[in-house]
């Protein structure tokens, strides 16, 4: 399947529906993946316990399928302020292949980081006009994440800067796991005459709202 770059950022925009299908969460699937304070707890693909910062706020989850071809599962953590304004958040996201596709992922990768002993490819890019981003690809993952923030009536800026670590977590590359951390570009603070340094500083605020636990 092909992968969103700059799209993925646009998970904050306020406007955005999607119209892939959603399909109920069964009991297996809420055994599989909780949410107690702030620690998510996976228990498969792949398992791993993950705390966030005391400044964010659970806001909740979905699942649905993406293209006919994927199920995904994400969950959002949220520092907002009292307008609902989304100042910075982190959206984890399950993804795997439905057993009928014939299908992997496929990164092209420039940069790696270590998080607990796993090896997660890293990128990061600034989107200056969300709205517009998310126009080209209406039936993405980030559009529906988009929607199910809207109706929690979170909001954010025009532009934002997102950190995402990917990690494919089955030997067959179907399944993989994204944190992705994003903030609204007015708060940022990215110096456009110091721009490989100041995306340096953001990458390293995105690795401290989180500790991964196992």
């Amino acid at each position: 399947m092909a992968r969103k770059t700059f799209l993925i950022a646009a998970v904050l925009v306020s406007s955005l529906l999607l119209s892939s299908i959603a399909y109920p969460q069964s009991s297996a699937d809420s055994q599989t993946r909780r949410v107690k304070g702030l620690i998510l707890t996976s228990a498969s693909l792949p398992p791993i316990r993950i705390r966030f910062g005391e400044a964010f706020k659970y806001v909740g989850s979905q699942q649905f399928i993406l293209y006919d071809r994927a199920q995904v599962e994400q969950h959002f953590f949220v520092d907002a302020d009292r307008q609902l304004r989304i100042k910075r958040m982190y959206m984890v996201q399950f993804e795997g292949y439905l057993p009928n596709i014939i299908g992997s992922y496929n990164y092209s990768v420039t940069k790696t980081v270590s998080l607990a002993g796993q090896i997660y490819i890293a990128d990061a890019e600034i989107v200056q006009n969300v709205a517009a981003a998310i126009k080209q690809d209406t039936q993405s993952d980030i559009a529906r994440a988009a929607s199910f923030l809207e109706k929690k009536s979170y909001h954010t800026g025009e532009g934002i800067v997102f950190q995402r670590f990917v990690r494919l977590v089955d030997e067959a590359k179907r399944n993989e796991f994204i944190l992705l951390y994003v903030e609204d570009l007015s708060e940022a603070g990215l110096d456009a005459a110091e721009k490989e340094k100041a995306m340096q500083e953001f990458s390293n605020r995105a690795l401290k709202g989180f500790k991964i636990l196992k």
